[in-house]
């Protein structure tokens, strides 16, 4: 069953991969051509050159490498990319299973639903963080090509961070998956659902981002080596896990 469930989200994790990986290479190796274009010593022609989704990260560059790739991946590019692709990942679980009418196979074999459940996305759970992984040596790997080499141990438990923090992402399409028979309706439900409790850290006020749960998928002085973010890590545990246990007993009680 789970070599199954590998060749089935097989696409999912190679265009995944493929997408977080360039995107936080691109972001690692871009700072001295970005700090450079600040300093003005690129030519007009030279700026026109810059693809567009990059000017956005010009205006936000913090003055150091580190401030600049933490901002730009975990703090922003890495949990948009990473959230659809758990949502991806979590809303054809079961849905696609429905749909295909191979749920009454996966029903009868002499495993528990609890069983099914969970193997499905224990499977998701390690496609996604093996996707992770990979993004965070690219970005140690483009670091130290480009001279910036950064905190090995840092990058580690912000990558395990922002995991987490998908893995919520990724309960939440699993119990849409588990209420809705169709794939589109989990993936969007769970997609708005992860944007409404983002909603609050967007307004620049402390009080409010502590009560915004993307509040704690990144840590920059955890990413600096400085701290062990043993709060955000038990928070978004336990927000990954919540999703979880209500579509166990959902699942028991479903008649298909």
């Amino acid at each position: 069953m789970v070599v199954k469930e590998f060749i089935e989200a097989r696409w999912k994790a190679i265009i995944g991969g493929v997408v977080a990986v360039i995107a936080a290479t691109a972001l690692a190796s871009t700072y001295d051509l970005i700090k450079n274009v600040l300093a003005g010593q690129l030519t007009g022609d030279a700026v026109q050159q810059i693809p567009s989704q990059l000017q956005g990260p010009i205006q936000q560059l913090t003055g150091s490498y580190d401030g600049y790739v933490w901002s730009q991946w975990f703090s922003k590019n890495g949990p948009e990319i990473l959230a659809i692709l758990a949502a991806v990942l979590g809303a054809s679980l079961i849905a696609s299973e429905v749909n295909k009418g191979t749920i009454f196979f996966l029903l009868s074999k002499p495993v528990s639903r609890d069983r099914v459940l969970l193997t499905k996305y224990l499977v998701s759970a390690l496609i996604l963080l093996g996707v992770m992984l990979l993004s965070g040596i690219a970005i140690l790997i483009a670091a130290a090509i480009v001279g910036h080499p950064q905190n090995v141990g840092g990058v580690l438990i912000s990558t395990v961070l922002l995991w987490l923090g998908m893995l919520f992402v990724l309960g939440l399409a699993l119990l849409f998956s588990v209420l809705f028979h169709d794939v589109l309706r989990p993936l969007i439900f769970s997609l708005l659902f992860t944007l409404l409790l983002s909603i609050p850290g967007l307004i620049p006020n402390a009080t409010l981002n502590a009560w915004s749960l993307t509040f704690y998928w990144s840590n920059f002085a955890a990413y600096q080596g400085t701290i062990f973010p043993l709060k955000a890590l038990l928070i978004c545990l336990v927000a990954a896990i919540v999703p979880v246990a209500l579509a166990i007993p959902l699942f028991r009680k479903r008649a298909y």
